[in-house]
């Protein structure tokens, strides 16, 4: 069936009517064609050129943004491996290469039979569960490479049946105060989210006609944003509400730091308290629709989102006149597809646009100039999702939660080398002590604790001198490091931190989005460098480059990425000089981790302009 014939034409048509605007429809088109066809041809970008009147080469550029989305024939089936920490320190390199062995093709490459395209996956929200793959939508956490044959045989085999969409890991692994719905072993659905209490205080407040009780107990609870930056969340709703119409609020649903997973056990275990939390804050700032923007990495949640959206309608909480309050409010879930970049506001709201996900330069706020030049409010999951029992319990009852530096409790997402990996809800001011050895049960094998990622990639790493300190965003802060989505990535004494400079950096770079110099240039200098010092070639003026370029990406980056992007490179220099030295002098490498010899290793697939070391190779197995 070609992609021009009535029955594509009647479907496209759909999705553009679904949409705002043309622009808008641009990204789900994509995916309309990349589940039929597994890639986008010139015949479709014409088709879609001629519905929405974007031009072939903005289509092209908006396109190839994006990971997910090829423009040439790929396997009938995408092998994603994941290749961010915690998967690495679990066993993901031994579990990409089984892949490629089994299959004789390196990332980005298709079998010649058609069958497969393997590619990279940057972090899928698995990581208590890793390593993990996917298979098209089909996650296996804790892969092992002797399950590799035998589950892709039933993909080539065409008998593999696709999975149904439930929550992915165990429940939280403590006793939830705020967030209780996930205790729960599988999706709290309407009925049993309302005999809980559900919608209780969305009734209440749509009853009272009172849209100011909601910014009076958010503002009192001390709520900030728990997607990292930790604003005031009552100021973001204040700042939308005094602004002129329309107004609209974004769920940033794009959880893609490494290491960090509670959004997804949110959307996918108890939807409800989400999509009750979004439309409270929604009436709060008389907003005129709503947006989840969902990273495609979570297809299980896309699903369950879907349904538990078309449950909320059907109880009256969503569409026209809501409640008889006069108010029409909807929310609709968009799909990104593949950009680390896309979890910073600015570039969400450029991708919900249709756009190339970058960033804005700021001022101007978004809650000023947001979705389409109109002011916003763009929360995370978890924040959102704290909205119902606040008001159910009162602003008080949630401060008091947490210490006196920041209030209520926040979701820790806690993984690597730690015997109890898991989320935990975790009271604002427990100490990183605690949290590794109370909540985790502490290092496996009896091996000591080398360092911990805070924030996943983005922020600098604490050290056994900081196991003392309190977890609330001021203390972070003050130590050099930033809490951020309280995404713990713990590491024993085994790791390399060269190694872990060099992993971080090519992710770091693969994700670029490429607008601003410093980062697109400097994380590419600083992935090529330290690929040398991996494999032996590091020279001593390596340690002062990476240092300087470091600093300067840290005040001239345009946004969140380019700024934190050299963390954990400066701090493990900074901390672990000697390992560095080791690896640069000696051409040594302690932990016996790194090659230290010029041969194919693995690696995200490199995106060079310029090449600084382009005659390095690349890991391929099925070379000599």
């Amino acid at each position: 069936m070609e992609p021009t014939d009535d029955t594509v034409h009647e479907d496209l048509s759909r999705i553009l009517a679904a949409w705002d605007n043309p622009e808008q429809a641009v990204l789900p088109m994509f995916h309309y064609f990349m589940e039929r066809d597994r890639h986008i041809s010139p015949e479709a970008l014409e088709h879609i050129g001629r519905l929405t009147k974007v031009s072939q080469s903005e289509l092209l550029g908006i396109g190839t943004f994006y990971q997910y989305f090829s423009f040439h024939v790929e396997g009938q089936h995408t092998v994603r491996v994941c290749l961010t920490t915690p998967c690495i320190f679990c066993g993901g390199k031994g579990l990409l290469e089984a892949v490629q062995k089994e299959l004789g093709v390196g990332l980005d490459e298709t079998t010649a039979d058609g069958q497969f395209t393997v590619k990279p996956a940057q972090c899928v929200g698995q990581c208590i569960d890793a390593p993990v793959f996917q298979v098209d939508s089909d996650v296996y956490p804790r892969a092992t490479p002797d399950q590799v044959a035998g589950l892709l045989a039933r993909y080539r085999q065409g008998t593999a049946q696709p999975q149904e969409p439930v929550p992915f890991g165990p429940p939280i692994a403590n006793a939830p105060t705020v967030f209780t719905g996930l205790s729960e072993e599988t999706t709290l659905w309407i009925g049993r989210y309302e005999s809980r209490d559900g919608y209780r205080a969305l009734r209440e407040v749509l009853s009272a006609r009172d849209p100011e009780r909601v910014i009076r107990e958010v503002e009192a609870s001390g709520l900030a944003g728990r997607g990292g930056g930790a604003f005031a969340t009552s100021k973001k709703l204040q700042a939308v509400q005094k602004n002129r119409k329309p107004h609209y609020i974004v769920a940033n649903a794009d959880e893609g730091e490494p290491g960090t997973f509670k959004d997804r056990y949110i959307m996918e275990r108890d939807p409800h308290a989400f999509i009750e939390g979004m439309i409270l804050a929604a009436y709060a700032i008389d907003a005129e629709a709503g947006y989840i923007y969902l990273r495609e990495e979570y297809p299980h949640s896309y699903a369950i989102l879907n349904k538990a959206l078309d449950e909320t309608r059907s109880r009256g909480f969503l569409g026209r006149d809501i409640f008889g309050t006069g108010w029409t409010f909807n929310i609709r879930v968009y799909r990104g597809g593949g950009a680390y970049i896309c979890g910073e506001d600015s570039s969400l709201l450029n991708s919900l646009e249709g756009k190339r996900g970058i960033p804005r330069n700021k001022p101007p706020r978004l809650s000023d100039v947001g979705l389409w030049k109109s002011p916003t409010d763009v929360q995370n999951v978890e924040t959102l999702a704290a909205i119902p029992p606040i008001m159910r319990n009162g602003g008080p009852w949630y401060r008091a939660l947490g210490d006196d530096k920041s209030a209520g409790t926040k979701l820790f997402c806690l993984s690597g080398h730690i015997n109890r990996p898991g989320l935990y809800e975790v009271p604002l001011g427990m100490t990183l002590r605690e949290v590794i050895e109370d909540l985790g049960r502490g290092i496996p094998g009896g091996r000591a604790l080398k360092a911990v990622l805070p924030a996943g990639s983005a922020g600098s790493m604490l050290y056994p001198p900081h196991l003392d300190l309190n977890l609330d965003y001021p203390s972070v802060r003050q130590a050099g490091s930033i809490l951020g989505a309280a995404s713990l990535i713990v590491m024993d004494d085994s790791v390399c931190m060269v190694d872990l400079a060099y992993w971080m950096s090519g992710f770091f770079h693969h994700e670029s989005c490429g607008q601003c110099t410093p980062c697109r240039d400097g994380t590419e200098d600083i992935h090529e460098v330290l690929q040398r010092v991996v494999m032996g070639k590091g020279e001593p003026g390596h340690l002062d480059f990476v240092k300087s370029l470091g600093e300067y990406m840290k005040t001239a980056s345009i946004c969140g990425l380019g700024t934190t992007a050299p963390n954990v490179p400066l701090s493990s220099i900074q901390h672990f000089e000697e390992e560095w030295r080791e690896h640069i002098v000696d051409h040594r490498c302690r932990a016996g981790v790194c090659p230290m010899t010029l041969r194919k290793i693995v690696d995200f697939p490199i995106r060079r302009s310029r090449g600084l070391v382009a005659e390095l190779p690349q890991f391929h197995t099925h070379q000599p």
